[in-house]
């Protein structure tokens, strides 16, 4: 079964309690959170609440006289006066816990919950939360539960539960994030990233890990932290490697290795600080920098172009002045629009 399913499976098995009368004050807390999640899940509520509605008016409907056949089976026996009232009090007892829970299995069924029965009862289910960057979008700022803070690049997802665990904070991220974790020596911070696994006490590290890209990316700017492989491949490569400042880690998700490097890239937040600094790297290098920080689009008319070093420093600049000062130095032509722009030599360059 799949993370998600069981996330709904836990939720749905909240419905079913409430329902039914089982649940505990926190566990209705809990169904509050999931149902101010979202419209969908409100719907939901009001679907099951009209289930089992239906569900007690055919059995009103359908019901017999238990007394009476009861009455039928006494008379037949004739047991003495105190074998009656024990037998008596056992039925009823029987037949009560009989219908509650005939109902949770039914209510259990209907909404698709494979993981309710009673030996379960006792379990807390987690109750998650999502937030997503959207396109072209970065979200700066978002404070966890246990005030660490994220950074999520565009087309992101995080994924972690309402309340953490007394031994683990633990959460999932699909895309570019930017993690500054709150120590805790008791409670680490585990972030589950394709492939691999993030474990830190307190640190500020960024995590690149976007569905279909080739490798699974981990750089580290303070603190320590501990890379882990979960693939069950290439078991004689290493599965595990320890990062500090100004290291990166890289698991590549064709070959299921990983590798510790020392980061050479010194704008791989850019997304987030628009501090740029280039080190005659070539204008290809450049361009792709610029695409990711800004959003854009960038095109070089001529191959050549790519070849040309450039160096410079850009700090909270826009990127129309950041494209203007580069367009001066190579004496080129800028063409843009829609956020979509052209770098082209000069036509009458001599």
């Amino acid at each position: 079964m799949s993370k998600m399913e069981n996330i709904e499976n836990q939720s749905r098995e909240l419905l079913s309690k409430q329902l039914v009368g089982e649940a505990s004050d926190r566990e209705k807390v809990e169904l509050e959170a999931w149902l101010e999640q979202s419209e969908e899940n409100r719907a939901e509520w009001e679907q099951s609440k009209k289930m089992l509605s239906k569900i007690d008016s055919f059995y009103q409907e359908k019901r017999f006289d238990t007394d009476a056949a009861w009455k039928n089976v006494h008379a037949q026996f004739v047991p003495t006066k105190g074998t009656v009232v024990s037998f008596q009090k056992k039925r009823k007892e029987g037949i009560a816990t009989f219908y509650k829970y005939a109902a949770i299995l039914v209510v259990a069924l209907l909404l698709g919950t494979v993981g309710y029965y009673i030996g379960f009862r006792n379990q807390v289910p987690a109750v998650y939360s999502e937030v997503i960057s959207g396109e072209n979008q970065v979200l700066q700022q978002y404070v966890l539960p246990d005030g660490s803070v994220v950074a999520l690049n565009s087309n992101s997802k995080l994924t972690f539960p309402k309340k953490f665990r007394d031994n683990v904070r633990e959460v999932s991220i699909e895309g570019e994030a930017f993690f500054d974790v709150k120590p805790n020596p008791d409670q680490p911070f585990v972030i589950n990233a394709g492939e691999t696994q993030v474990k830190v006490l307190g640190t500020s590290f960024s995590v690149s890990a976007y569905p279909g890209q080739e490798t699974v990316e981990v750089i580290v700017e303070t603190g320590k932290v501990q890379v882990i492989s979960k693939s069950t491949e290439k078991q004689t490569e290493a599965t595990e490697v320890f990062l500090i400042p100004g290291e990166k880690g890289t698991f590549f998700n064709q070959n299921k290795t990983l590798e510790k490097s020392v980061n050479a890239d010194p704008n791989f937040l850019s997304w987030k600080t628009h501090d740029l600094i280039f080190n005659k790297v070539p204008l290809s290098e450049v361009v792709r920098c610029l695409e990711k920080t800004y959003h854009i689009r960038v095109d070089l008319a001529e191959p050549a172009l790519n070849e040309l070093l450039y160096e410079g420093h850009f700090d909270q600049k826009p990127a129309d002045f950041v494209l203007d000062v580069i367009r001066l130095t190579f004496n080129l032509e800028l063409i843009g629009e829609n956020e979509h722009y052209t770098l082209t030599s000069r036509k009458n360059d001599q």
